[in-house]
């Protein structure tokens, strides 16, 4: 790049370079991090929400809870703690669901601070290394008393600005990764919130249509409406904001 080898800029860019290499090596370190903890947190919505409506109207959501107990999962955890208070006062259930999925929202939220302050910090380390290599190469021009070729200063600004380079050629992708990940913490959360929605809506239908037939097995009306949540579930996602903004 620009004539020069990357240790050859590297040590033109003075000893800001090395924050700014730590600060790169941390940032991959982070976003690797996270993406395995991604993936290895995700789970297949629909399936489970398939898998929640057969065990509805089959009335076999024991052995669910069951199978589901022991999985780390944040969407598996939601609807363990949903199902074991089911049958609990709506404001007590509701309160176990909310403290549960906050908890697994700060695990997607985790370390995610620290790629917002790389961001933030690197082209602020950048800038830092270009004022103090301009003020370094005016000190040079004082000290020959004024007689220096254009040549000599352009040269002295070229070097200094290396560090802003290298500080934005840092931040823009951990930016990038930052925003990509919010996404994906933010997605996660909605989906327990569209999870527990769902399960209110599903398990009142069915209490409704035992109710009516005075048959604990007449689950009919609730898994059409099962059905019909299903195929929409950015309708619940809407839904339960609207109702959190009145």
């Amino acid at each position: 790049m620009w004539g020069q080898s990357v240790t050859e800029l590297f040590q033109r860019g003075g000893p800001v370079m090395w924050p700014l290499l730590g600060c790169s090596i941390l940032a991959v370190a982070l976003i690797a991090e996270r993406l395995v903890v991604y993936r290895r947190l995700r789970v297949a919505y629909q399936a489970l929400l398939t898998d929640l409506q057969s065990r509805i109207e089959d009335g076999s959501l024991g052995q669910l809870v069951d199978r589901l107990g022991g999985s780390q999962r944040p969407l598996h955890r939601v609807v363990v703690a949903y199902l074991r208070h089911r049958d609990a006062e709506k404001a007590f259930r509701d309160q176990v669901v909310l403290r549960e999925a906050s908890q697994q929202v700060a695990r997607y939220d985790r370390r995610l601070n620290w790629l917002g302050i790389l961001t933030h910090a690197t082209p602020l380390l950048g800038l830092l290394g270009t004022v103090a290599g301009l003020v370094g190469a005016f000190h040079q021009i004082e000290l020959k008393g004024g007689q220096v070729q254009p040549g000599d200063l352009a040269s002295g600004i070229w070097s200094a600005l290396l560090t802003t380079v290298c500080g934005l050629t840092i931040a823009l992708p951990c930016l990038a990764a930052y925003h990509l990940l919010q996404s994906v913490a933010g997605r996660a959360a909605l989906q327990m919130q569209w999870v527990a929605s769902q399960l209110d809506e599903w398990l009142s239908g069915a209490n409704v249509s035992r109710e009516e037939t005075g048959d604990p097995e007449a689950t009919s009306s609730s898994g059409r409406r099962c059905r019909r949540w299903i195929r929409y579930p950015g309708n619940v996602g809407r839904r339960f904001r609207s109702n959190s903004v009145r």
